[in-house]
């Protein structure tokens, strides 16, 4: 045994006082005569006896209540004794981190990693003792304590039967730099976190470790931390087969015809799969599209699957394979979307006419897209009522000077035709609008007429950073009557605007003859410091016919010719109409901004399914939450599932719904896990259990003469006893014979 305050030993000496007050008044004897003492003297030995027995049990009760107060205030302490609990074991606070991320629901092979873990967990939690104090952070919410620490460790073994893994991927590091926070305050000699986890590679930065790692060992109070796999023998690298990706590649729905859907599957195993079915569900759970990959160990594929869908509106579905691997969680991925019944074509060109509109450079290609028009035309020509057949285009025509530059904000598709100027200010509005996703289709040449090479080759062009892709050099002059004219020759058969011209569609393809265009530079084409462009088809001269070039996320298409007859008779063929729809096909909804797919843990702006900010909304959350939200349009939700989150508002008397699909982060799929063995080497306190009693006995060298105070409580025993003593001195005194 130690004392804390040694000096106050010196008061036991105090136990002298009552022995010095007995000496001074003990009893003394006296003479005293009598007649007959027979009797008395036998009366007064019992009752000297009595008295004596009780003097000395006084004297003894009040030297003992001495001592025991000069101990009391010497603080003493048995060694070991504060870092022991009930058991005699040292005292510890516990923090279990638990990472609870989608990938624990993996399969190894004695069950999931979630069951493994949360074992581990709940045995840790029980080989605690009295006196220890237990408390538990989740990845999934590492910012605060899902239980705080206490004594209490029921509380945390029904957490842990409670909790089941997240569907939002965790921060494992941000819990663990809670749990150091936690243990921070903490009092005990031993103060540990044990982090419980699959230590999937995809969710750790050494760098940020090694950082926690230093500052764990170089705190104030330190604290061990041990890492904790669900097996020790597990596979670094399981076999797992994933959808990390699924979306639409045009938002338009044409009647009849297939929506593009780009999907991508992933092999995060080391192994082949050589036939992997893959499915498109529609929302009444028919398969609308299925096409069997081959995917080789580690690599990934990306797929288009074509669903054709009855009717425009709001829509949802999934995709989906036959895995059978170690996370099914991740072989489906939902999606939604909202299909337009049209798209928006802005055609641009120098100046449109009142009258004689057929003479416009971009009349043909009005009419290409739109043939309303010329239905309209030719009604308001005969005075005879023509029934008009809806079309999926709507073109809005303006000429280049005359036209507000709000007018391509709701376009699909910018069209130019024959500009040979444009406003400073309108151009600059034009660039905004390409790189922010809008794509533009340029036919370059004039009919009758020319361009003016100038605007092309210095404001449009910009040392390859403006929208041109390629500048023109020179001009082929031709002559139907002299039979020399060019050719449609070689094309990309596999780009989206060619794919239907194979076979007899070929021929009609190559039968238009140009008589006018304009050469363009294809060396230009890898100027700039943007993504080079690419030649999709070339005219019998080997001159570019169609060249295509990424500008920020929008896309530009550039025909040297015009869409005038004058120029080529391919305005009067057959194979115009289709060509450029194809072209509309192609660009309409590419880099849609609207996002109606989300990751968990992402933010639902409800405003994206073109609902006004201050319209009521009722957002129903899907399954295990099965609730209902009332919001408002401009207030933002949470995607805290993976499922389909339905909206429904009004629009005018109209009850409408809309929807939004949330999906696992497709990092959860890649289950290798980090090399533990080069993880626990991070932390220099990462002490085995063995090794914690020489821990402690060190860290008791390191305690602070306030931390001993705190924790030496024995003096209360000595000072109870002390005043026991005086109780009992008290009762002997007066009641001793009564």
């Amino acid at each position: 045994m130690g004392f804390l305050q040694a000096l106050f030993l010196a008061g036991a000496a105090t136990f002298a006082i009552p022995v010095a007050i007995h000496l001074i008044f003990r009893t003394r004897k006296e003479t005293l005569v009598f007649s007959s003492l027979r009797f008395l003297r036998e009366s007064l030995l019992r009752e000297s006896r009595r008295l004596r027995l009780r003097d000395l049990i006084l004297l003894l009760l009040r030297c003992l209540a001495c001592i025991l107060i000069a101990l009391a205030f010497s603080r003493p302490y048995r060694e070991g004794q504060w870092l022991a609990g009930s058991a005699g074991q040292p005292r510890m606070d516990l923090v279990l981190v638990l990472d609870d991320s989608p990938s624990l629901n993996a399969q190894e092979t004695a069950g999931t990693r979630w069951q493994l873990l949360t074992g581990k967990a709940a045995a840790l939690c029980g080989e605690r003792q009295t006196g220890d104090r237990v408390g538990l952070i989740l990845s999934s919410d590492p910012v605060r304590a899902e239980v705080e620490l206490s004594g209490n460790f029921a509380a945390v073994q029904s957490a842990l039967k409670r909790e089941r893994p997240s569907c939002r991927r965790g921060d494992l590091a941000q819990a663990l730099r809670t749990a150091l926070d936690l243990l921070g305050a903490s009092d005990a000699p031993q103060r540990r976190v044990a982090v419980l986890s699959d230590f999937q590679a995809t969710q750790l930065d050494r760098g940020v470790w090694a950082e926690i790692a230093q500052s764990a060992v170089s705190a104030a109070r330190p604290a061990t931390v041990e890492l904790i796999p669900p097996s020790e023998k597990g596979e670094r690298r399981p076999s797992n087969l994933a959808l990390t990706d699924v979306r639409a590649k045009s938002d338009v729905w044409i009647a009849g015809r297939p929506v593009p859907f780009a999907v991508r599957i992933e092999n995060f195993g080391s192994g082949e799969a050589p036939h992997l079915a893959v499915r498109l569900v529609g929302p009444d759970g028919q398969t609308l599209a299925q096409r069997t990959v081959g995917l080789a160990p580690r690599g990934a594929a990306e797929i288009e699957l074509g669903a054709v869908f009855p009717r425009p509106g709001e829509t949802h579905g999934r995709v989906e394979i036959d895995a059978h691997d170690a996370l099914p969680e991740d072989d489906r991925r939902l999606f939604a979307t909202r299909l337009r019944e049209s798209v928006k074509a802005l055609v641009v060109e120098d100046q449109l006419r009142e009258t004689d509109t057929f003479l416009d450079q971009s009349y043909y290609l009005r009419m290409a897209l739109d043939p309303r028009a010329r239905d309209a035309d030719a009604a308001a020509a005969t005075g005879q009522a023509v029934a008009i057949v809806p079309s999926y285009v709507r073109v809005h025509a303006v000429d280049a000077f005359g036209f507000v530059p709000s007018a391509f904000e709701d376009a699909d598709i910018v069209f130019w035709a024959g500009l040979t100027a444009l406003p400073v200010e309108r151009l600059a509005k034009f660039e905004d609008a390409v790189r922010a996703g809008r794509n533009l289709v340029i036919f370059l040449d004039r009919a009758p007429g020319a361009i003016l090479p100038a605007f092309y080759t210095s404001v449009l062009w910009k040392e390859g950073e403006g929208l041109l892709p390629a500048r023109p050099a020179g001009r082929y002059e031709g002559s139907l009557l002299a039979a020399r004219y060019n050719g449609v020759d070689a094309f990309d058969a596999m780009h989206p605007v060619f794919q239907p011209f194979t076979g007899e569609m070929e021929h009609e393809l190559r039968r238009p003859k140009f008589v006018h265009h304009v050469f363009l530079e294809a060396e230009d084409l890898k100027a700039g410091k943007r993504p080079p462009g690419t030649v999709l088809a070339t005219f019998n001269d080997g001159h570019p016919f169609l060249v295509e070039r990424v500008f920020g996320k929008g896309r530009v298409l550039v025909f040297p010719f015009s869409p005038r007859p004058e120029a080529a008779d391919l305005v009067k063929r057959k194979v115009f109409v289709p060509l450029i729809h194809q072209v509309v096909r192609y660009l309409a909804g590419v880099e849609n901004p609207l996002r109606r797919n989300v990751i968990v843990g992402e933010p639902l702006v409800l405003t994206e399914a073109g609902i006004a900010p201050e319209t009521p909304v009722d957002l129903e959350r899907p399954a295990p939450l099965s609730d209902s939200l009332k919001l408002t349009a401009a207030e933002n939700a949470t995607a805290d599932v993976t499922g389909l989150y339905g909206l429904s508002f009004k629009r005018g008397e109209l009850v409408q719904k809309a929807f939004f699909a949330a999906n696992l982060d497709p990092r959860e799929s890649d289950l290798s896990a980090e090399d533990l063995s080069a993880l626990r080497a991070l932390f220099a306190s990462n002490l085995t259990s063995g090794e914690a009693a020489p821990e402690a006995r060190r860290r008791l060298a390191d305690l602070s003469m306030e931390e001993r105070k705190a924790q030496a409580t024995d003096w209360r025993l000595f000072l109870v006893a002390a005043a026991l003593c005086l109780l009992l001195e008290i009762w002997v005194r007066d009641y001793w014979g009564n």
